[in-house]
């Protein structure tokens, strides 16, 4: 029996997990990666040493396992989505990856969004102006490092270059490259006038073909096989954005299910067969599946806020999670009277928005402390999934991946809130697993994605809502966005 492996790429992370066709997890093995911050707000790779830890990570992989690479079906990707890894005609970097969280281009987006360029690029590519976008980040380039520009033959994603790497075929996973700001959501096909409006007319001619996620890319090279132990020949298939891959592994395949993730990340997605008008600017792409497409939204609001916290005030001990399930247990009944605003690493509610935690007086101690921060970070995702919920009113129920779903009392915080059965999947490597159900459907082993979700189901633990708890929280909610807004103004007005 034949094995699939699934490579998922992080900011920093790369793991790599080893599976059976019926989904069943055989080794995981990781790298954790270096960024290179040359200058404030410069997030980069080096995309040799990027190439040298995936094939540790694969090595690693196999061996733990005890098998050996020709077992290996096929192979195929989980990425983060946004960011540059471009090659020139040698197929060489041109410069350093640039990696997701990248923000020098911060002050090129306020600029482009105050002469309004959304209102041409918005219909066509379905994507709000983003710091790292591809679209943006050419557009520096072109600025500050006209060099490297020029030298640019393909515009590639950080699994679009690994991919590359094990089979010298340059080409452009659908469901990452949807979300560049280079494509037509409506054309499925890059867009001349998105770059002409953000001033890369030429990288017309330096895109790179469209890629489906089962779809073969190509077969690993001699030269790749003597680097990361797989044999020549092995097949390399499309892969994934991280966060389909996410709403993959957890079953979604219709409007009828919300995708949420709790991480470092705040993310929910949808499915649909449409793409359904809105006065939101939400995020569209192309999903895995024929004639599917994904609409999300994401802020790093999340589960980041509590590990700060932890970091800072429990010298890390994570042995505290449970001490602080405890609290949360006995306060979850109790008025709050604390507000906590999860914005230390960004916000979805106002830009520049601070964290903090408002209302503390001499009586609170720790235990209200961390009743907030569970309850803060909560609220912060709820503004997404209202968002999505109230786009698609289909959503009958939510499916929830990540760190936080550990805590029994924090996912029936969040069931109460949504007012909405909560399936958390159990499910610890979910960008690995999704990876590899894409090289399982690319090999054959499934007609399609549909019937791979319909037989590698995974297990899930439903919470369901309380009404009672729903109407506490839901008035904390309306509290909440209010300081929100409030502080919101006031930082405008500040600034002005």
């Amino acid at each position: 029996m034949g094995y699939f492996l699934g490579i998922d790429i992080g900011g920093t992370l790369i793991k790599a997990g080893l599976y059976r066709a019926n989904g069943e997890e055989i080794a995981v093995a990781e790298c954790d990666g270096e960024t290179v911050s040359p200058q404030p707000g410069f997030s980069e790779r080096e995309m040799e040493p990027l190439w040298r830890d995936l094939c540790q990570t694969i090595h690693q992989v196999l061996s733990l396992a005890d098998i050996t690479g020709d077992r290996v079906r096929g192979v195929s990707f989980s990425s983060h989505g946004k960011g540059l890894y471009a090659i020139d005609k040698k197929g060489l970097p041109v410069r350093n990856g640039i990696v997701s969280s990248d923000t020098r281009a911060g002050a090129m987006v306020v600029e482009l969004q105050q002469q309004g360029i959304e209102a041409v690029t918005y219909p066509r590519s379905l994507q709000p102006i983003w710091n790292s976008h591809p679209a943006v980040l050419l557009r520096w380039l072109k600025q500050h490092e006209p060099a490297q520009y020029e030298a640019i033959d393909r515009v590639l994603m950080a699994h679009d270059y690994l991919r590359f790497r094990l089979t010298g075929e340059a080409t452009a996973e659908i469901t990452n490259i949807s979300g560049s700001n280079l494509f037509n959501q409506q054309t499925a096909d890059y867009d001349p006038v998105l770059m002409a409006a953000f001033g890369i007319e030429e990288v017309a001619d330096k895109t790179a073909p469209l890629l489906g996620s089962a779809e073969l890319a190509g077969q690993v090279t001699a030269t790749a096989a003597a680097q990361c132990g797989l044999p020549a020949g092995t097949a390399v298939y499309g892969g994934l954005f991280d966060v389909v891959g996410a709403a993959l592994c957890s079953g979604v395949v219709d409007d009828r299910t919300l995708s949420a993730v709790a991480g470092t990340w705040s993310i929910a997605t949808c499915v649909t067969e449409n793409l359904i008008p809105s006065s939101h600017p939400f995020a569209w792409g192309r999903y895995c599946m024929e004639g599917r497409y994904f609409v999300h939204e994401g802020s790093p609001t999340s589960a980041s806020n509590l590990a700060w916290f932890l970091r800072q005030f429990c010298d890390n001990d994570h042995q505290r999670y449970a001490q602080f399930n405890r609290w949360v247990q006995e306060r979850s009944k109790q008025p709050s009277d604390i507000t906590f605003l999860p914005y230390l690493f960004g916000s979805n509610l106002g830009s520049n928005l601070p964290g903090g935690l408002i209302g503390l007086g001499g009586h609170h101690d720790m235990a209200d402390i961390v009743h907030a921060i569970y309850q803060g970070i909560v609220f912060s995702h709820l503004v997404h999934q209202d968002r999505l919920v109230a786009l698609n009113p289909r959503v009958e129920r939510i499916r929830m991946t990540g760190g936080p779903t550990q805590s029994d009392v924090w996912m029936q915080m969040f069931a109460n809130a949504g007012n909405l059965p909560l399936e958390v999947v159990n499910i610890q490597q979910s960008g690995c697993r999704a990876a590899a159900i894409c090289a399982a459907v690319g090999a054959g082993e499934y007609s399609s994605f549909t019937e791979a979700v319909q037989v590698i189901q995974p297990e899930v633990h439903t919470y369901y809502p309380d009404a009672a708890a729903n109407r506490r929280l839901r008035d904390r909610f309306a509290g909440y966005l209010n300081i929100a807004h409030v502080l919101n103004e006031a930082n405008q007005h500040a600034n002005h």
